[in-house]
């Protein structure tokens, strides 16, 4: 599968280089091309880590502060998040950066209908993506379409589909996004995710 099997149900028989789109698609399954991407201090960062599923010594729920994904650097949070999925509705998750901080990325994640939301930590000096998922969810074969930023958006999620087309153009070089996420009930994820935030800031 790749963006042009779903590329805004395209069905115009115009000439367009397809080229743009297949190496769209193999850079955002890649790990190897995603770290060519990095600056000079990143790259030498995510080159020298671990690659590892989880990090040794880690405690807590996978995913947690103390047990954060292992992943090459925001990029790699970005197409693991990407192909992540509720196991128990098969439902995309979408997201946006909450803090960075050195080597540590905290996401806030929510579901198209803003019931369900949830911190997602990320250890960003790794050669790889973790093959590990948080209990009661799963990872998709490959990653088709962005569903997130790795910026913050104060008002999250509001016009996330927008700000998702943005970051693929710098990153992919093409303007695509899952369309589900012009549908996130923004409201109702809003309410969940000031809740949310209450809960961190008495930890």
């Amino acid at each position: 599968m790749s963006f042009l099997n779903g590329l805004f149900g395209r069905t115009s028989l115009e000439p367009m280089d397809t080229r743009i789109y297949d190496d769209a698609a193999a850079l955002f399954n890649s790990a190897a091309a995603q770290n060519e991407t990095a600056d000079g201090e990143e790259k030498a960062k995510i080159s020298s880590g671990s690659a590892c599923d989880a990090l040794p010594g880690a405690t807590g729920p996978f995913g947690s502060k103390y047990n954060p994904v292992p992943v090459n650097g925001l990029f790699g949070a970005w197409a693991y998040m990407s192909r992540l999925r509720s196991l128990r509705t098969g439902n995309a998750v979408f997201f946006h950066l909450a803090v960075r901080h050195d080597g540590e990325a905290l996401f806030e994640v929510i579901s198209r209908s803003g019931n369900e939301v949830f911190d997602l930590w990320f250890s960003l000096y790794h050669p790889r993506q973790s093959r590990d998922v948080p209990d009661g969810y799963i990872l998709e074969k490959e990653a088709v379409f962005p569903r997130g930023i790795t910026t913050t958006a104060a008002d999250f999620p509001a016009a996330l589909y927008g700000k998702i087309k943005k970051e693929t153009k710098r990153r992919l070089h093409v303007e695509v996004a899952d369309k589900n996420s012009k549908y996130i009930d923004v409201e109702r994820a809003q309410e969940n995710l000031r809740s949310l935030r209450s809960e961190r800031d008495e930890l």
